[in-house]
Formats: structure tokens, C-alpha cells, sequence
């Protein structure tokens, strides 16, 4: 059975994402598959992690995989005092909710 996109792409972004050193690791994704979905997939997630990583690192988010960070039902201004928290995580959760994201979902 084929991995879907979105589990695929969460795993990348939480690897991504991780608090470690960037030169001690290294991401492979294997696709013995070859579809076109994937890699169209992988290439929407290489855009997102540009700007979901930072925004990660800087507020100490967790967890790092989008689909399960906006799903929780939590307080998350709860010991947040970064003045652009609020308006940065709306941007990361337009972005998760655009038609771009979407292809995920195939």
C-alpha cells in the first residue's frame, strides 16, 4: 500500500524541524513508486518547510508536524510572549488550509 502524501509530508516537516544539529543530519525520501503525486507533494512540502522550520524553531513548537499541531485543542498563547506569534501562526495555518495543501489529501 502506498504511503499517502500528507503522512508523508508531515514526517518530513517534523524531521525538518527537529532540534538538532543541521550538520550531524541527513533526510532521504525513497519513492520506488515514482508518482507524480509524490514528488508534486514533496515539492509543495520543500516550499512549506522554508517557512514552517523557522517558524517552528522560534517558538518552540510541538509537535512539529502541521496536521497534528492544528488539530490539538489547546490554549496555544499559553506561555507565548513573541509579539508576532499570533499573526505567524495564522499564516502557517492559511498556508495548511490553501488548495496548495490540499494536493496532500489525494
Amino acid at each position: 500500500m502506498k504511503e499517502p502524501p500528507l503522512v508523508t509530508a508531515n514526517t518530513l516537516l517534523s524531521i525538518l524541524a527537529v532540534d538538532y544539529p543541521v550538520e550531524k543530519l541527513s533526510c532521504y525520501l525513497s519513492d520506488d513508486g515514482a508518482s507524480m503525486c509524490t514528488f508534486e507533494a514533496m515539492s509543495e512540502t520543500a516550499e512549506f518547510a522554508r517557512k514552517w522550520v523557522p517558524f517552528c524553531k522560534r517558538h518552540s513548537i510541538e509537535p512539529r508536524a502541521p496536521e497534528f499541531y492544528f488539530s490539538l485543542k489547546v490554549d496555544y498563547l499559553k506561555d507565548k510572549v513573541h509579539p508576532n506569534f499570533v499573526k505567524e501562526r495564522r499564516a502557517m495555518k492559511v498556508y495548511k488550509s490553501s488548495d496548495l495543501w490540499r494536493i496532500f489529501t489525494v
